[in-house]
């Protein structure tokens, strides 16, 4: 009896030593993974000012949709991207919040709050300052692999096996 109460009490307390250490490398590791998020958006919106022209806001524009994924919080409890005007944010529940610098001008009607995977059309438009990457969640019908495009391709692509 003696030496389950001492098994008990030695595993509660390696689990009360290491739980800070878990927590400290799952915060490190979402704000990794959401800063990659936040550089493939910045990177999608800096190839679309590079490969086409912008147009005036009554016609038209050159657009593209890139798939959002904010990481997936399990001993922490997570936090959200925010897009807004020229400012792409991670903002944790707690600790740090990180930033990414976009060279291209991007505009948001409000501030878009991501807590999960999230569609975003960027459309390349003229404003009076110059070529602008208008920022809006994407509304796409159905499930068709040709309107929902991903942001990353697959690391299987010879078979199309999913990863």
């Amino acid at each position: 009896m003696i030496r389950v109460v001492l098994a008990v009490a030695l595993a509660a307390a390696l689990l009360g030593a290491s739980l800070p250490v878990a927590e400290r490398v799952e915060r490190d590791r979402n704000a990794a993974l959401a800063t990659t998020e936040l550089q493939e958006l910045t990177r999608a919106a800096d190839r679309l000012v590079a490969d086409n022209d912008p147009v005036v806001p009554s016609r038209p524009p050159a657009e593209t949709v890139v798939v959002v994924a904010p990481p997936t919080p399990t001993v922490t409890d997570g936090g959200r991207i925010v897009v807004g005007d020229d400012r792409l944010v991670w903002a944790p529940a707690t600790g740090d919040n990180r930033t990414v610098e976009a060279s291209a001008d991007l505009r948001v009607e409000g501030t878009l709050v991501l807590a999960d995977d999230t569609r975003l059309r960027l459309s390349l438009v003229r404003d009076a300052g110059g070529p602008v990457v208008v920022v809006e969640r994407a509304r796409v019908e159905g499930r068709s692999r040709d309107q929902t495009p991903r942001a990353r391709t697959p690391a299987v692509i010879g078979r199309r096996l999913p990863v």
